[in-house]
């Protein structure tokens, strides 16, 4: 019975999480391992696929960064086809959500991965960690997590995982608890050393009191962030700053269009018009199209957006991009029924068509 199996070790989490990941590629189980790790650049990190178990020990299992969203990498790598070899992945919740719903939209494959989840404590914005306060922030990284990440109801993985290592939880726990939810990973587990294999509660009965205090920042969230009914003036001064970089664009795992829109020659203005639109009005912003862009995402991104927080992150000007997001997206998901991620066949609501649908909004 698979059921709430649990790999129990007394050693650390990161040291039983990277014996387990050496055993794997030794094994030949994986032929390879996708995880985060530390740079030679102090204080920056990156998604590796590794293959030589010996450099299993840089690998740092759900550290509190992201330096790109684990979805949107992994999809490059399974854009073309799927791997041919098993590969280990360590993926957030978040990051699975975002993979699935990319795979939905033939934007990668979920043929041969291993998922390796956690209950996730939150990840801490890029810009903290650049500062001299680095290693203090590291130290308390409860007190530095993204706002997304604080305001997180969907910090356990879903169906997806064939692993989840408890990381967040409401009290500290002494060595290493593993949830196992696949034959695949009791399997495993049963060939790893220095550990028992026992039956235990849920996660969620682990975890109760952070959902209760997430669930809590995540109303106030909602609360301080402008409705759509507040008018086209709220949204204008709150990205008001934009720039129109396309950050968010690009660090966003679920922004998959091959061609973007805004990049195309329907949005490219001649001389002539412009001038003609700057004399109307006195004066035209430069560079023009910011709002539109940023609506235009919204509405595209949010009935399937994971709230991850990565668009915030890479934000140059500080607009609270995923706070805005994660308004619009708990608004539209809960009107279409539909919880990105949760399941590998539910359909996209923007692939789908219904004749008569939310009737009590539009008529």
């Amino acid at each position: 019975m698979i059921e709430n199996s649990v790999l129990i070790s007394t050693s650390s989490t990161l040291d039983t999480m990277r014996r387990l990941l050496t055993q794997l590629l030794e094994n030949r189980e994986v032929d390879s391992v996708f995880a985060l790790r530390e740079t030679r650049q102090e204080g920056r990190y990156c998604y590796s696929l590794i293959t030589d178990p010996s450099l299993v020990s840089e690998v740092l299992p759900f550290h509190p960064v992201m330096p790109v969203q684990g979805a949107r990498a992994l999809s490059n790598l399974t854009i073309t086809e799927p791997f041919d070899r098993p590969v280990a992945a360590l993926l957030r919740p978040c990051e699975i959500r975002a993979f699935v719903e990319n795979v939905k939209q033939s934007q990668g494959s979920l043929e041969n991965i291993f998922i390796i989840s956690c209950t996730c404590p939150g990840v801490i914005p890029a810009s903290r960690l650049l500062g001299e306060e680095r290693d203090e922030v590291l130290r308390n990284p409860d007190e530095n997590i993204r706002n997304a990440c604080r305001a997180c109801t969907e910090f356990i993985p879903g169906a997806q995982a064939d692993m989840t290592v408890i990381i967040a939880s409401d009290k500290p726990l002494d060595g290493a608890v593993i949830y196992l939810h696949s034959e695949r990973a009791v399997e495993t587990a049963e060939k790893f050393d220095s550990c028992t294999l026992e039956k235990g509660p849920p996660p969620t009965e682990l975890t109760s009191e952070l959902l209760e205090a997430r669930g809590k920042a995540l109303k106030e969230l909602l609360r301080d962030i402008p409705a759509p009914g507040d008018g086209l003036r709220s949204l204008v001064s709150l990205f008001s700053a934009c720039i129109g970089c396309r950050g968010c664009r690009e660090a966003c795992p679920l922004c998959s269009c091959v061609l973007c829109d805004y990049e195309t020659a329907r949005t490219a203005h001649s001389p002539e018009l412009v001038r003609a639109e700057a004399k109307r009005k006195g004066s035209l912003r430069v560079p023009s199209g910011t709002l539109q862009f940023q609506l235009g995402r919204l509405m595209h991104i949010s009935p399937i957006c994971t709230s991850c927080g990565q668009c915030s992150d890479v934000c140059p000007v500080d607009i609270p991009v995923s706070d805005i997001f994660i308004r619009a997206a708990n608004l539209v998901q809960e009107s279409l029924n539909y919880f990105p991620g949760r399941d590998t066949d539910d359909t996209p609501p923007l692939a789908t068509f219904v004749e008569k649908e939310l009737l009590d909004i539009t008529d």
